[in-house]
This record gives structure tokens, C-alpha cells and sequence, in this order.
């Protein structure tokens, strides 16, 4: 039994006690505490491991204190009941003591204006790592608020009128620093009214018043307001200047101080009205030149009986106008005759000495090239001298440059005029060769010779020697020869390229003898010869009946009747010949009818209604016929073999009965035929 209850004790001491928490050391508390659990009901005794802390005690729990900050400890107990020691515990670190912040620091505050009722001011010397808490500590009345933040410093607003002092909490460790400095937070206070002091009032040099101030803040800056206009100047220190003030106005001064108070309303300061100064004069001025040598200024503004005008500053004078100036500077100043204020142009006017005329010459002259032309030219330079800039004139001809082109024959003055007007001229002559002229001849073609045409020009004038070109052959020669029939025009040049043109045409002169053999010729009728023409390159036969060809020279005639056959002959020369040749065509006539008795009733025939003669028409050259009533009174008459007699005498139907004819033919080849005799008409 004793050995049973041995064993149960000695197995208690074999279980470590248990750390259930842990107090690390505080601002306050500057040792850590430990609580344990495990411990043996009946009682124990805790050694520290390491040693250096022993507590005894009874029940499962206990509390370790007054631990050393920065050391590891584990601890373990000895039970006094079952005499035996425990396992040791896990072990834990006892933190180092936290430390307390630095004092902040309160900079300058930032009083309160008549603006913004608060102050501020910046805390430094605030803990550089985690965050941390301020509280503001007011003392009469007493508050207290606080602002968290992170950071070195801080910004601290919105402060009442009070003292304050500072202290701040780290967040990290909650130990909390001592009081800071105390800081002041004071109500604003309206600065004191402005003084007027001693006016400065408006002068010939200026149009605007001066005032001297005093009285004005002596802390920090000020702006000083004026009434009216709201014109402001700013300073510090207790006097001031308040400049540009407008003429003729009444001003009153209130001061703002550094708080944004505004004080009361200072004493009128009058600035009386400005002097009546003249504006800068403007002026025009005349430099001198060659027709009048001296210079000029006339003022063009201001104007009027209220100025007067110097140009030396010394001596003025009721005109604006200044003439008969030498070379010099003249200071243009004008005069208020009221205020006696002058006002100058600040730039001088400079006045030249008298000007130089230019030195001028004509360094080309080109003649004209052609008789009549009118491409002459000449330069003109200003040698030297002058007024620049120049103006170039040539005459006749109003030429502005200092080039003259196109002039014509003739004399000429070139005339420069400078920027003095003065003017210079010299003169030249433009000069031309004697007209060109041309007399040309000419020979026609004598187309009776076979000569052909010839032509040629004689040139004088220009500048020889003379070129030729013909056209259209192209020959360079004043002559040229063999020519045909047509127009023809030389171009002649002279050195200078100067033309002159003649024209002419080539003709022909008598006709080409032509000659067709063999001449007249008679034939029989169907038979047929050839003729030949004895000269030509072109041939027209007319008529062409009975031609075996009508442009040819040697046609095959085969005529029907007899005909006159004309040939008209050209050669290469352009000449023409014409010759004819009469063929006559023996004609066949046989005998001429003329009927015995006729019938012109309708009734029969045809050839029985009209009495005519029978006969070949070709063979008849000239025709006779009359017929006559048995009482010889002429009833019918023909001039032509193709004319009848129709039986009618004066409108009406002949009487039947006999008539007599009376027929005269001349015949192709003049032969006579005559016959008469009687015939019947039977109705």
C-alpha cells in the first residue's frame, strides 16, 4: 500500500508546469510577471531557471514577479510531498523596459486675427517610428484634447485663446512623455488710426501727391488702404509713404496690421489739382538739301496760344515753325504758359550738313543694231557722292531705272535725283546704220528657147558683208539661175543680223511651138491614121471621139465625120503650146427624095402625114425649100432638112391639089444641089 502511493507522487513530478500568461514589463511596472499552472495542490516550491527566483506556495497556480526585463527564464518546481523536481517549463523572454518619449517641443505660435479667431502651432521632437498620441493641455480655462498621428512633428490648429503645454503618448508602448514648453494663443488687437503727416503736392514732374504717414504698427507688416480708389501700399515699422495719389481728390488712410485688424479712419489729406503740363511733342522736320541747304522743325502737337516752343531749351517762341536751320541736335521742349511746366521729346532731332550732289556717268552705250530698230541701250551709276537712295530718270521716254532698253536713235539725257533732292544730268546719243535696201531683177522662162528664169538682188546699207538665203531652194548666193516657173524670196542679213526680204516670181514668155504631124488631113470614112506631137511631157487632146488615147503624143485618129482635133502640150518648164489639126471624113451622101404626092389626113401611114426631104442630114451645110399654090403663092419654107410641111397654110388645111417645090443644098464639101418639080397633096 505504501509502495502504491510512493508511485502515484512520484509520477506528479514528472509533468513540467505550464506557462498559461505573461506581463512584460511596463512604464509603470518595470518587471515582468509570469503565471503558471500544472503546479501540485498539496504544495511546491518554483526555482527559476536561471536561478535567482524561488517561490513557494500551494494549489495548481502561481504568480512570478518582479522578473529581471531582457532575460529568457523557464522554471521548474520541487514538490516537498512527494519530494521530487519537475521537468523544466517551455521558456519565455522578459522584454527590455520600455522607454518613456522625448519632451516635445512647442515652436511660435500662430496668434489668432481679426480674420481667423484660432491659433496653431507645430510640435517637434515627436517619436520618429510608430504612432503616436498628443494631448492638448489648456490651462485657463483648463481642456484637455488630444491628436493622433505619426511622424516627427505635427501641426497643431484651431486653438482658442489660452496657454497650452504638450505631451505625447507613444501607441506602440503607451508611456507618455513630460509636459512640453507652454505657449501663449492671445487675442488680436486693432492697430491705432493713421496720422496724417506733411503732403507733397502735385509738381511740373509729376501730376500725382504724396502723404507721410505715422502711428503705424510697430510689430509685424502692415498695408495702409486709401479712400478713394482702394490704393494700398505695405511695410512694417511705425511710418509710411503713401505715393501716387491723384490730383484734386481728398483721401482718408485706414492701416490693417499683421492680424487682419483694420484700424479707424484717419484725417482728410488734400491733394490739390494737378499743374497743366503739355504733352510730349511730336514734330516733323525737313533735312537740308540741294535747292534749299538749310533744315526745318516744325512741331505738329500740342498746338495752340496756351504753348510756346524752344529748340535749345533756353529760348522759346510763340510759332511752332523753325526753319533756316544749319547742321546740329535741336532738343524740342514745349511750354504750359499757365503752369510754366515744359515737357521735351527725349530724342533730338539731328540736322544734316548741307548734302553733296552725286557724282554720276554713263558707263555702256549700245547703238542701235538695225536701221529703224529701237534696241539701243545705255547704264547710268552714281560714281559716287549722293544721298542714297537715288531715283534714275532717262529722257525722252520716262524711263525710271538706271538701265535704259529700247531706246531708238536719238539723244538722251540720264538724271539721277538723291534722297536731298539734288539732281544731276548727263547726256548721250544713240546712233543707227544706214538702211538696208535691195533692188532685185529677174528673167522669165522663154518657153520658145527652152531658157529657163534666172534672178538676183543688189544690197546696200548695214554692215556688211551681206548673207543670203532663198527660198524655198535654199541658195546663199545673191544670184540664182535655171529656175521654173513660181515665187520665189531671198532673206538678206547684214553683221548685226539685220534683214531685208525681196520677193519676185518666175514667169513664162511666148508659147511652146508645138507641131502635130501630119497636119490637116481628109480621109475616107472607117479608115484611120496616126498623129505625133514633136515636144512635151503632158498632153490633152479635144475632142477625144475617135482617139485611141487623149493624153498621149501619138493617138490613133479613126474619126466618124470630119473634125477639128486640138492638142494642148506642156513641158517640165511650165510651157504651154497648142496646135490643131482638121481631119476631114469623106461623106456618102447619095441622092436627096422628095416625095410626089402626100396624104396629111391621118388616115395612112405616118411618113404620108407631112411632105420632107430624104436625104443624109450630115451631108447638108445649108438648106433651101419653098413650095407654091398653083396660083404661085408661097405656102411652105424651110431652112432645115429636118423641118416638114403638114399640109396646113395659114392655120387651116391646104386644098388638095398640085404644088410646086423649089429645093437649093449646099452640101459639107460646098458642092450645089438644086431640084424642083411638082407635087400632089390628097386628103
Amino acid at each position: 500500500m505504501l509502495l502504491m502511493v510512493q508511485n502515484f507522487f512520484w509520477s506528479q513530478c514528472l509533468t513540467a508546469p505550464n506557462i498559461d500568461s505573461l506581463h512584460q514589463p511596463t512604464c509603470t511596472n518595470q518587471f515582468g510577471v509570469i503565471y503558471l499552472s500544472g503546479l501540485p495542490t498539496s504544495g511546491w516550491t518554483i526555482n527559476s531557471i536561471p536561478a535567482g527566483f524561488t517561490q513557494s506556495g500551494v494549489g495548481p497556480i502561481a504568480a512570478i514577479s518582479n522578473l529581471t526585463p531582457g532575460t529568457a527564464f523557464s522554471f521548474e518546481y520541487f514538490d516537498a510531498v512527494a519530494g521530487c523536481t519537475s521537468p523544466p517549463s517551455s521558456s519565455v523572454n522578459i522584454n527590455v523596459v520600455p522607454s518613456v518619449p522625448q519632451t516635445p517641443i512647442a515652436g511660435v505660435p500662430t496668434q489668432p486675427t481679426c480674420i481667423l479667431a484660432t491659433g496653431s502651432v507645430t510640435l517637434v521632437n515627436l517619436p520618429n517610428s510608430g504612432g503616436w498620441t498628443v494631448t492638448i493641455i489648456g490651462s485657463s480655462p483648463a481642456t484637455s484634447t488630444t491628436v493622433a498621428g505619426i511622424g516627427t512633428s505635427v501641426v497643431i490648429s484651431n486653438l482658442a485663446v489660452n496657454s497650452y503645454s504638450f505631451t505625447v503618448t507613444s501607441n506602440s508602448n503607451g508611456c507618455t512623455s513630460a509636459n512640453s514648453n507652454t505657449i501663449f494663443i492671445n487675442p488680436p488687437v486693432n492697430p491705432a488710426t493713421p496720422i496724417v503727416g506733411a503732403i507733397a503736392q502735385p509738381t511740373c514732374a509729376t501730376n500725382t501727391g504724396t502723404v507721410n504717414l505715422s502711428g503705424l504698427p510697430t510689430s509685424g507688416a502692415w498695408t495702409v488702404i486709401a479712400a478713394p480708389g482702394g490704393q494700398t501700399i505695405s511695410g512694417s515699422g511705425s511710418t509710411g509713404v503713401f505715393a501716387g495719389l491723384t490730383a484734386g481728390t481728398t483721401y482718408t488712410f485706414t492701416v490693417v496690421n499683421a492680424a487682419s485688424c483694420t484700424s479707424a479712419v484717419s484725417l482728410n489729406a488734400v491733394i490739390q489739382p494737378a499743374l497743366t503740363i503739355a504733352a510730349v511733342p511730336n514734330y516733323t522736320f525737313t533735312q537740308p538739301t540741294c535747292p534749299i541747304p538749310t533744315g526745318g522743325i516744325v512741331v505738329t502737337t500740342p498746338l495752340g496760344a496756351a504753348f510756346t516752343y524752344s529748340i535749345d531749351g533756353v529760348n522759346y517762341q510763340v510759332s511752332p515753325n523753325f526753319s533756316g536751320l544749319n547742321a546740329g541736335s535741336y532738343p524740342v521742349s514745349v511750354q504750359n504758359t499757365s503752369s510754366g511746366c515744359i515737357t521735351s521729346n527725349p530724342i533730338p532731332i539731328v540736322i544734316n550738313p548741307v548734302p553733296q550732289p552725286p557724282a554720276i556717268s554713263v558707263t555702256e552705250v549700245h547703238n542701235v543694231t538695225c536701221f529703224g530698230a529701237n534696241d539701243g541701250w545705255a547704264v547710268g551709276v552714281v560714281d559716287s557722292l549722293g544721298t542714297p537712295p537715288f531715283i534714275y530718270s532717262w529722257a525722252p521716254g520716262s524711263i525710271a531705272n538706271d538701265t535704259a532698253s529700247n531706246l531708238a536713235p536719238g539723244n538722251y539725257n540720264f538724271a539721277v535725283i538723291d534722297a536731298a533732292n539734288c539732281l544731276v544730268v548727263t547726256g548721250i546719243t544713240i546712233t543707227q546704220p544706214t538702211a538696208l535696201s535691195i533692188v532685185g531683177d529677174s528673167t522669165p522662162i522663154n518657153c520658145a528657147t527652152g531658157q529657163l528664169g534666172t534672178m538676183d538682188v543688189t544690197v546696200a546699207g548695214g554692215s556688211g558683208p551681206y548673207t543670203y538665203i532663198w527660198s524655198p531652194n535654199g541658195q546663199t548666193t545673191d544670184s540664182i539661175f535655171n529656175l521654173n516657173i513660181g515665187s520665189y524670196s531671198v532673206t538678206v542679213s547684214d553683221t548685226n543680223n539685220c534683214q531685208i526680204s525681196f520677193s519676185s516670181s518666175i514667169g513664162i514668155i511666148n508659147a511652146l511651138p508645138v507641131n502635130i504631124v501630119p497636119g490637116d488631113t481628109v480621109i475616107n470614112p472607117s479608115t484611120s491614121f496616126t498623129a505625133n506631137v514633136n515636144q512635151g511631157i503632158g498632153f490633152t487632146w479635144t475632142p477625144n471621139i475617135g482617139l485611141s488615147c487623149d493624153d498621149c503624143p501619138n493617138p490613133l485618129i479613126t474619126p466618124d465625120t470630119t473634125t477639128m482635133y486640138y492638142v494642148s502640150v506642156s513641158d517640165a518648164n511650165g510651157c504651154s503650146g497648142i496646135d490643131s489639126m482638121l481631119v476631114t471624113v469623106k461623106l456618102l451622101c447619095g441622092e436627096f427624095f422628095v416625095p410626089t404626092i402626100f396624104s396629111p389626113n391621118g388616115t395612112g401611114p405616118d411618113e404620108n402625114n407631112a411632105l420632107r426631104v430624104f436625104g443624109k442630114e450630115s451631108c447638108v451645110k445649108d438648106f433651101s425649100m419653098v413650095i407654091y399654090d398653083r396660083w404661085g403663092q408661097k405656102v411652105f419654107e424651110s431652112t432645115s432638112i429636118s423641118m416638114a410641111w403638114d399640109g396646113f397654110f395659114k392655120g387651116r388645111p391646104a386644098q388638095e391639089g398640085n404644088y410646086v417645090y423649089d429645093l437649093n443644098l449646099q452640101l459639107y464639101d460646098d458642092s450645089i444641089v438644086r431640084k424642083s418639080g411638082s407635087l400632089t397633096l390628097v386628103r
